[in-house]
């Protein structure tokens, strides 16, 4: 840094007031990232504070990690620095709600069941299941791109956010898309900033397209020996029905579901008009039955709280983590593969989410654990997709990029990164190779 912490402090006070910044040790050590601790925490009021904040930052040379509820910060590697936090929990208002065309704008540090509450008041809801929803907020979410179990019937992410403002590194404001679907020419900047884990600049508010609120949903939950439960995953794909969600989980979470105890269980998630959804479950029952699955049907708050288990699942506890992507085609092969490492090598256990190719394995963080990252790869090179190491303690992630082998884009997006971000002040480190 180009000035000392008391100075940069004593500016970043100046400039967003009184009880905006905390320095030193009044700084929580609940802020650490991977080990490391921030000098400095700062709690904007409005955007153009975040910007304010952002272009000190850029003239010190101190870098800055963006903050939104705290959910996604074990996703990525160690950073290389950090000197300062930006959290956007203050910048929690809705902006506006357009029912009639089914979309909103929001400030990015709202929570996101906040925000389900307030589009509950008209009918609506934002296709998102991020872990912890109450604690996580719009923002971090997009930030992190993370996809929850209903994208095979609503899409990801990059499917959702139709428009954005953000703060870049060096305090200018920017904003992409609009407040209609149809409303792009050109190139989409809101795609590049989805997923750059607040690399490129800090998203200060996001426009989503919503969906009406559904009038009926359950679950259907079918366990089984795992080849016959791959075999309704195969069946489903192939049938005219279409689930919102169909998850496989290993046996040890199969309890949760209800299932067989020590059995592996497929949950399908239904939802729209009641006589669409009782037609799913009927069918779907039908076709367990057929391959010798014991199925249970769940509604109300069990089909709630399943789904609520299976979206936190990959921000549970202090476990290595991995994120297996691949084509949907591809996940019985890759489960099967997971269950033959596991029975002989190390326990696991596993979600895959059979709709949209994304596959989550836990295990305990040791050694034994961290070599799973090798095979993970290779496996995905089998594939055609690739292994992200989501989370683990950090001393499993010294040496290593977490992001797996680099795209053959990377050296655009290094360009990227060098256009918005020239002084490397944003996340340093965090991203893939480095980034």
């Amino acid at each position: 840094m180009k000035v000392g912490i008391d100075k940069l402090a004593a500016k970043l006070e100046a400039a967003l007031g009184a009880g905006a910044v905390e320095s030193d040790s009044r700084v929580p050590a609940s802020y650490a990232v991977d080990g490391k601790s921030p000098s400095i925490l700062c709690i904007p009021h409005e955007p153009e504070q975040v910007s304010a904040a952002l272009g000190i930052c850029a003239e010190a040379g101190a870098s800055v990690i963006p903050w939104g509820g705290g959910t996604a910060m074990r996703l990525g590697n160690i950073p290389r620095q950090i000197d300062v936090i930006i959290k956007l929990e203050r910048l929690d208002k809705p902006i506006e709600h357009d029912d009639a065309n089914l979309s909103a704008s929001v400030q990015a540090g709202i929570k996101v069941t906040t925000l389900q509450k307030i589009l509950a008041e008209r009918n609506q809801f934002l296709a998102m299941d991020p872990p912890y929803p109450g604690s996580a907020t719009i923002g971090g979410t997009v930030a992190a791109n993370i996809n929850g179990a209903r994208r095979m019937l609503y899409g990801g992410m990059r499917d959702l956010v139709i428009g954005m403002k953000m703060a870049l590194a060096d305090g200018r404001q920017i904003k992409a898309g609009g407040k209609v679907v149809k409303n792009v020419a050109g190139y989409d900047m809101c795609k590049l900033f989805v997923g750059s884990l607040g690399t490129l600049g800090i998203i200060t508010e996001v426009t989503f397209k919503l969906a009406p609120i559904p009038e009926s949903a359950a679950t259907l939950v079918a366990s089984g020996p795992l080849a016959q439960a791959l075999r309704l995953v195969d069946e489903l794909s192939r049938s005219p029905l279409l689930p919102a969600a169909v998850a496989v989980l290993s046996a040890g979470l199969s309890r949760a579901a209800g299932a067989v105890p020590e059995t592996p269980s497929v949950a399908v998630w239904t939802e729209g008009f009641e006589e669409a959804v009782a037609r799913h479950l009927r069918e779907i029952q039908q076709l367990a039955g057929r391959i010798g699955l014991r199925a249970e049907i769940l509604r109300g708050e069990l089909h709630q709280r399943l789904w609520e288990s299976i979206g936190d699942f990959s921000a549970r506890g202090e476990d290595i983590v991995y994120r297996l992507s691949i084509p949907p085609a591809s996940v019985a092969e890759a489960v099967a593969e997971i269950e033959q490492w596991s029975a002989s090598e190390h326990p696991a256990r596993y979600i895959a989410h059979a709709g949209c190719g994304t596959v989550w394995i836990s295990l305990a963080a040791d050694k034994n654990s961290a070599a799973w990252f090798g095979k993970l790869s290779a496996l995905a090179g089998e594939q055609r997709g690739h292994v992200v190491m989501a989370a683990a303690p950090p001393a499993f992630k010294e040496g290593i990029d977490v992001w797996g082998s680099p795209p053959p884009s990377l050296a655009i997006m290094r360009d990227i990164k060098r256009r918005f971000d020239p002084q490397a002040i944003l996340n340093p480190g965090r991203f893939i190779a480095g980034l």
